[in-house]
């Protein structure tokens, strides 16, 4: 890693991997000088014209509970006033587009997520992630 790593974007997903991966991220922050945040996505929600739910309701509901892990996921890291964002989308995509679009130097993912699928040796988000982004991204073990 350089010296101008100093933004780093860290994807969070509540796993313990994220949070690992998380804690790796503000190591290299401290020992760089730099800064980082703390990204959830929260997908889209397709709810079929004939199902009786309001999508943006629980769209909203979404958000809110992203915004609520990234808060005790700060506070469990000591930092409950770090940096933290919800972003809307495909995991891989909006993440690598968020950090394209904010000047992020590095983008720092857990090798593995929530999920059955994602529990292969590398997540699908991860894999996905390393191919489209712009920016180097670290996959901490």
């Amino acid at each position: 890693m350089n010296a101008s790593m100093k933004r780093i974007l860290a994807a969070m997903d509540g796993s313990d991997a994220a949070m690992h991966a998380v804690r790796k991220a503000l190591e290299l922050a401290d020992a760089l000088g730099g800064e980082v945040t703390i990204a959830h996505v929260v997908p889209y929600v397709f709810v079929p014209a004939e199902v009786p739910f309001d999508a943006g309701r629980l769209a909203d509901e979404a958000v809110r509970g992203g915004e609520a892990m990234l808060a005790q996921a700060a506070k469990e890291l000591g930092r409950p006033a770090m940096s933290r964002v919800c972003l809307k989308g495909t995991a891989a995509e909006a993440l690598s587009e968020f950090a394209d679009t904010n000047a992020y130097d590095l983008v720092v993912v857990g090798s593995k997520g929530r999920g059955a699928v994602a529990r292969m040796l590398v997540g699908s988000t991860t894999d996905r992630l390393v191919h489209i982004s712009h920016k180097p991204v670290l996959v901490v073990r």
